[in-house]
């Protein structure tokens, strides 16, 4: 589920939880979670989206959409591979 977490050992044997599968999705993968609070303080998870589910809340994918060669991810390893951490750049 989306607003779960993976715990190492799960990343390690592939029994992570990720999209409903199983599997070793990585340390790093992306989700949305919605939940609502009733007036008796009940929580409630409404919505739950990953993987491409979430395409629509990074708006760089509204921009490449439009460009000629779109999001251009048929060479790239994932799809997001494109996406770089403003913190994990080699100097």
């Amino acid at each position: 589920m989306a607003f779960g977490a993976f715990h190492p050992e799960e990343l390690k044997n592939g029994t992570a939880l990720y999209n409903f599968e199983r599997s070793n999705p990585g340390p790093e993968r992306e989700g949305a979670s919605l939940f609502y609070r009733d007036e008796n303080d009940a929580v409630f998870h409404t919505y739950s989206c990953d993987a491409r589910g979430i395409d629509m809340l990074n708006g760089t994918y509204h921009l490449l959409d439009l460009v000629p060669k779109g999001r251009d991810e048929d060479e790239l390893k994932s799809p997001q591979a494109w996406v770089r951490h403003h913190d994990r750049y080699e100097i």
